[in-house]
C-alpha cells in the first residue's frame, strides 16, 4: 500500500512523524481526506478530530485544536496549537473544562461568549475523541 509522511507539530512537541496510508482532518469547510499523491494545498483546520490510517493498517485518532495543514504529493504537515492522541486525553480534565465553559456561557455577564463557546467546543471534541478512541481500541 502506498504511503506518505505525516508530521504533526505543536509548539511543545512533535506529536506524530511517520508514514501513513491516509489522513482525515476537519478543515474550515468540512472533513478533508488526504492520500498519497494528493494535490498540493494549504488549508485551515478547525477544532476536530484527526483520523490516521497508519502504514500497517492500524487507526490512530487525535483531538486537534485547529491550525493549518500543508499537503504535497509525498507529505502532509499539520501545525496546531494542541493535538492529543485519544489515549493521552485526560477525560476528567476535559469534563471539568466543559463544565467551566458551560458555567461561563450561562453567566452571560462579563463573559466573552465566543471564547466560552470555543472552549466548550474544544472540551467536547476532546471528550468525543477520547470516548470513541477507547471504544475502537476494545
Amino acid at each position: 500500500m502506498a504511503t506518505f509522511l505525516l508530521t504533526i507539530v505543536t509548539p511543545e512537541r512533535t506529536v506524530y512523524d511517520t508514514e501513513v496510508q491516509s489522513l482525515v482532518a476537519n478543515a474550515y469547510n468540512g472533513y478533508l481526506g488526504v492520500h498519497p499523491g494528493h494535490a498540493p494545498m494549504l488549508v485551515e483546520l478547525v477544532p476536530g478530530e484527526l483520523r490516521v490510517v497508519e502504514a500497517d493498517g492500524r487507526e490512530a485518532r487525535m483531538a486537534c485544536s485547529g491550525g493549518f495543514m500543508e499537503v504535497t504529493p509525498r507529505q502532509a504537515t499539520v501545525l496546531a496549537d494542541a493535538v492529543e492522541r485519544a489515549e493521552e486525553i485526560d477525560v476528567t480534565r476535559a469534563q471539568a473544562a466543559a463544565e467551566r465553559a458551560r458555567a461561563r456561557i450561562q453567566a452571560r455577564e462579563g463573559v466573552d461568549l465566543a471564547r466560552a463557546q470555543a472552549a466548550l467546543h474544544r472540551a467536547l471534541n476532546r471528550l468525543r475523541v477520547a470516548s470513541e478512541g477507547s471504544a475502537s481500541d476494545a
